[in-house]
């Protein structure tokens, strides 16, 4: 039961200064137009316009349980399931006594950074979340979140981004300092507010990686762009790095010197294209390899190799850690040909003549002369007599011996049997020599790593090639390419020398009686190139459909032949579908691929070793 009486506004207002509730009401309320009633619930007073909004509310907020308290500011009243809450400016509004009031209550009550609220909770329609306004913010709440503070900076930019119907969500926890900032995560991301610089990262692998690494506590710093798609990846920038994802190649990070030199060509749109690994150690740098080619940062320099015959050639003869070294410039459009400078010399590609490794003095006179000497026809060599490089039209020599008597007759050292590079292979190196079954890191290499080859002394891949079938960019087949001396081979005593062919014969329909030929020509001089080294041969990769009945028949010739010869011989007829490896295309494995096929590939080159 209560009792009601209709007072007018003075009568009101004597009310509330006799109640003994011990603070004045608010001079606005007191001159308020609205003429409202006072009753007595439970033993309390409601009256004024907290009795209008809680008459309007009853079943939310229960009945009063206590007098109401007012300020020269405010004033306030409890009842059993809330607060009403009343200031001249934001008029009477209610706060439960549910998750969002505890909220706010620990955010300091009428006297936090909040202030009062101007509305009422009520609910959204985004998964049964709730929502109430604040002076200087709101407080969400969602079964899956709870009750989260949205303010500041943050709150203008979560307004902009369509608040929880946006990429966002519901806050999932309220603001935390960071180096230089503050930071509040959401269900959709985390952002990120800095000297007055909002951004954001999105829930995905750049974030990912960015956490796990320690997000703003981390080398990377707080982020100053929002993750970006573009050409089937996304991009990100931060204070120290630029992170990449592809599906192909994951989460990649750009730093220090060489995110100067990617910033400068254009980052992923410029030639580069996205980064395909993340930095590994060189002689006296790091290099880094990317869709359109591998840049090298080393005491301050950078300079790239890219995507083409000049770079292919370098890695062949072992890239950084062969006798080149690093880059010292970059490629060059040169008489209808490039060349590009190295810190042991240069490689010059010609279009009738392909790429050559020379001396940069030999070079040097090259530049001056072109018409009489032409492109380089074989890498630059050295002797007793000096040091040479045969040119499409002659030779250079320099640093001849001075004439005088006669020396004695140099001891010619097992190498001759070949014009082996300058690379020394040792008993842990492998060479790989093969098609295009030894691209990205191969069932092959990860084989022979397991095995204790950790040495790549050198990795001589040649898309189309085969025993008996040629390639444009190896200047012929697999046998003509060695019998004319054109493959880079490393001297030295490898302990592994690996012989992937014969896919290619397959698919070109070469005979058998021609493959035999080619292959037993080979093995030969491969075992008087290296008397000393253990020669495998790998069968063709294939699967067990009967897209590669060929495929497989050649791997039978080659095992059968490989017999004969008396060669260590391994089959991977089928191996393929054994490990249920991925391709990219019919004949190609993808990386997945490689890796599937390398465990049983291992196996049986251990076997094969006699390990």
């Amino acid at each position: 039961m209560f009792k009601t009486k209709r007072l007018g506004a003075v009568a009101m207002t004597t009310f509330v200064l006799c109640s003994g509730v011990g603070a004045l009401a608010p001079p606005a309320q007191a001159v308020s137009p609205v003429v409202a009633p006072m009753v007595v619930v439970a033993g309390y007073t409601v009256d004024g316009l907290t009795y209008l909004k809680w008459n309007a509310d009853r079943a939310v907020l229960g009945n009063p349980l206590g007098y109401k308290s007012c300020d020269g500011i405010s004033c306030s009243q409890r009842f059993q399931k809330g607060y009403v809450i009343w200031t001249q400016r934001t008029g009477a509004q209610i706060v439960l006594d549910d998750a969002i009031g505890a909220r706010y209550a620990a955010s300091g009550w009428t006297r936090g950074f909040l202030g009062f609220p101007t509305g009422d909770a009520g609910g959204l329609s985004v998964r049964g979340g709730r929502l109430q306004h604040f002076q200087n913010g709101f407080i969400y709440w969602s079964p899956a979140t709870g009750a989260q503070t949205v303010f500041g900076g943050i709150k203008g930019y979560y307004a902009a981004n369509q608040y929880e119907r946006g990429f966002l969500g519901y806050p999932t926890s309220g603001e935390v300092a960071v180096p230089n900032g503050v930071r509040q995560d959401f269900e959709g991301g985390k952002v990120f507010w800095s000297k007055g610089r909002i951004t954001t990262t999105t829930n995905g692998s750049i974030q990912t990686y960015y956490e796990q690494r320690g997000g703003a506590l981390s080398f990377l710093g707080l982020p100053t762009g929002n993750k970006t798609a573009w050409n089937g990846g996304y991009y990100q920038s931060f204070e120290n790095g630029y992170v990449t994802w592809l599906p192909a190649t994951g989460v990649q990070v750009v730093f220090g010197g060489i995110k100067g030199f990617y910033a400068a060509n254009g980052y992923e749109r410029g030639f580069l294209g996205y980064p395909t690994s993340g930095e590994v150690a060189v002689p006296n740098g790091v290099r880094q390899d990317f869709q359109g080619g591998k840049v090298f940062w080393s005491r301050g320099q950078v300079f790239a190799t890219t995507n083409g015959s000049i770079q292919t050639y370098y890695e062949q003869k072992g890239g950084a850690q062969s006798a080149l070294g690093l880059p010292t410039g970059t490629k060059t459009a040169w008489q209808g040909g490039y060349y590009q400078r190295f810190q042991g010399g240069m490689i010059a590609w010609g279009p009738a003549t392909g790429a050559r490794s020379i001396d940069t003095g030999h070079f040097t006179t090259l530049e001056s002369n072109f018409a009489r000497y032409g492109w380089p026809t074989t890498d630059t060599w050295k002797d007793g007599a000096g040091t040479h490089t045969r040119f499409q039209k002659g030779i250079i020599t320099t640093n001849a011996p001075p004439v005088g008597p006669p020396a004695a007759p140099p001891v010619t050292p097992p190498s001759s049997a070949y014009p082996f590079t300058s690379v020394t292979a040792t008993a842990t190196s492998v060479v790989l020599y093969g098609d295009s079954q030894l691209d990205g890191d191969s069932w092959s290499e990860q084989g022979a790593r397991a095995m204790g080859f950790t040495d790549q002394a050198s990795h001589l891949a040649f898309g189309g090639m085969g025993y008996s079938t040629a390639s444009v960019v190896a200047g012929g087949t697999g046998w003509t390419a060695v019998q004319n001396g054109l493959m880079p081979f490393p001297g030295g005593t490898p302990g592994v020398v690996l012989v992937t062919l014969g896919g290619n014969d397959a698919t070109s329909g070469k005979s058998d009686a021609q493959v035999i030929a080619d292959s037993t020509a080979l093995w030969a001089k491969l075992k008087l190139m290296y008397p000393n080294s253990r020669i495998v041969i790998n069968g063709v990769m294939s699967r067990s459909d009967d897209s590669h009945v060929q495929r497989r028949h050649i791997d039978e010739v080659l095992a059968a032949n490989a017999a004969q010869q008396g060669v260590t011989f391994i089959s991977v007829a089928g191996l393929a579908s054994a490990a249920n490896a991925e391709y990219l295309d019919g004949v190609h494995l993808s990386q997945n691929g490689h890796n599937a096929v390398a465990t049983l590939y291992t196996a049986k080159l251990a076997a094969a070793l006699g390990r």
